[in-house]
């Protein structure tokens, strides 16, 4: 299916001309200027996680220096969202088809936490699925996962 000005007008360029793959487990997503890591929390660490055990897991990744960076982050809910394209299909950790750009690592969770916070208790989730948002309370763990991305540094803007 060819892209629309709609999908243009979002970030979302043909995969080729958007994102650049590293080669160290990140991927720079060159529309919205961030750097995007090329699996999910779930194809990480093997576990599903609420959003208090993602807060803690972000601690140690930007501890550990993930890829050379202790600045990665949950995504916002129109980040998440802009992975989310009609015209391809990537695979969940079912096996069943996700509209997602095919440079991410498939076998992902299709439900993904952000950082958008309500009533201190709950928080934004993105179904990649059916592309919506829902919130969904923050010690759910219940297919608990997400993208980890940050924002690129000065240097690397060129």
């Amino acid at each position: 299916m060819p892209q629309t000005q709609e999908d243009t007008a979002q970030g979302q360029r043909p995969e080729s001309e958007r994102f650049r793959e590293n080669g160290n487990g990140v991927i720079t997503d060159l529309s919205l200027k961030r750097v995007w890591m090329k699996k999910d929390t779930y194809q990480l660490t093997g576990k599903w996680m609420n959003l208090v055990q993602l807060r803690d897991y972000i601690n140690q990744v930007n501890q550990e220096g993930f890829a050379g960076y202790a600045n990665w982050r949950l995504p916002t809910p129109a980040e998440i969202k802009s992975l989310y394209v009609k015209n391809q299909t990537n695979k969940d950790m079912e096996g069943k088809p996700v509209p997602m750009y095919h440079i991410f690592e498939p076998g992902f969770g299709f439900l993904a936490w952000t950082s958008e916070i309500r009533n201190k208790v709950q928080a934004m989730r993105f179904g990649f699925r059916k592309g919506v948002m829902t919130y969904d309370d923050i010690y759910r763990t219940s297919r608990g996962a997400t993208r980890l991305v940050r924002d690129m540094e000065k240097a690397e803007l060129g």
